[in-house]
C-alpha cells in the first residue's frame, strides 16, 4: 500500500514539475529530506524517530524581497522509545504516523544565499501504526488530519541546489482522547503533538 501511494505521488510530482518549469511566473523545486521526530505528550523525549520527507514546492515572486510557496509533501512522523542495552529489559514503543501535507509558506529573499521562511500546513494521515513491544496495531484515537506550523531557512549551494533546515509542530492535538498526564509540551498544552526537525535538499527545476 505504501509503495503504491509513493509511486503515485512520484508520478504526480514529476507532472507538476514539468508543467511549472516552463511557466515564466512560477518556479518549481524537488524536495528530499529526513525527519527527526518526536511526539510531545507520549512520555518519551528525544528526536529519535527517523523518517522520509519528500515532495515538490511551487513558488512565485511577490516582489524583490518576498516569495510565496506552495508545497505537497509526504512526511513520515512519529516517535520511538530508545532502549538502553545495558539497562534491565523494558517494553518498546514505536509510533509511525505518515502524512500527505500541503504547507503554504512565505520566504524572505533579502539575505542573499540565506532564505528564512515560515507558514502553516494542512495534513492528512495516510498511515497509522503503533508497535507496542512487537504488537502492531492502529492508534485508535489518532485524528485523520493535522494543522501545523513551519519555521526554517535554506542556504543556496549553487543556482539550483539548496540545503534546508525546518522545524514543524502541530498546532492542535493529533489525538481525540483526553490526556490525564503527559510530558511537557510547547506552551504547556495538553495532548499529543507531532514535533520534528527536517534536514533536506532541494533541486530547482527552473531553466
Amino acid at each position: 500500500m505504501i509503495k503504491y501511494i509513493l509511486s503515485k505521488i512520484f508520478v504526480f510530482l514529476l507532472l507538476i514539475g514539468n508543467l511549472t518549469s516552463s511557466a515564466q511566473e512560477f518556479g518549481a523545486q524537488l524536495l528530499l529530506g529526513a525527519n527527526f521526530s518526536q511526539v510531545d505528550g507520549d512520555q518519551f523525549g528525544g528526536y529519535n524517530k527517523l523518517g522520509l520527507n519528500t515532495g515538490i514546492q511551487i513558488n512565485r515572486l511577490i516582489n524583490s524581497d518576498w516569495e510565496s510557496a506552495f508545497e505537497i509533501r509526504y512526511s513520515m512522523k512519529g516517535s520511538k522509545k530508545v532502549i538502553d542495552p545495558e539497562a534491565p529489559p523494558t517494553p518498546t514503543l514505536d509510533l509511525n504516523y505518515h502524512y500527505l501535507e500541503v504547507p503554504i509558506l512565505v520566504k524572505y529573499l533579502g539575505w542573499g544565499k540565506i532564505e528564512p521562511f515560515g507558514g502553516l500546513s494542512f495534513g492528512v494521515n495516510v498511515f497509522n501504526e503503533r508497535d507496542d513491544n512487537g504488537i502492531k496495531s492502529e492508534e485508535p484515537e489518532l485524528k485523520n488530519t493535522e494543522i501545523g506550523f513551519h519555521l526554517g531557512g535554506s542556504y543556496s549551494v549553487n543556482s539550483r541546489t539548496n540545503i534546508e533546515l525546518r522545524h514543524s509542530y502541530s498546532l492542535f492535538s493529533i489525538r481525540n482522547d483526553s490526556v490525564v498526564a503527559n510530558s511537557p509540551s510547547l506552551w504547556g498544552r495538553v495532548g499529543w503533538f507531532n514535533r520534528l526537525f527536517t534536514l533536506g535538499i532541494s533541486y530547482d527545476l527552473k531553466n
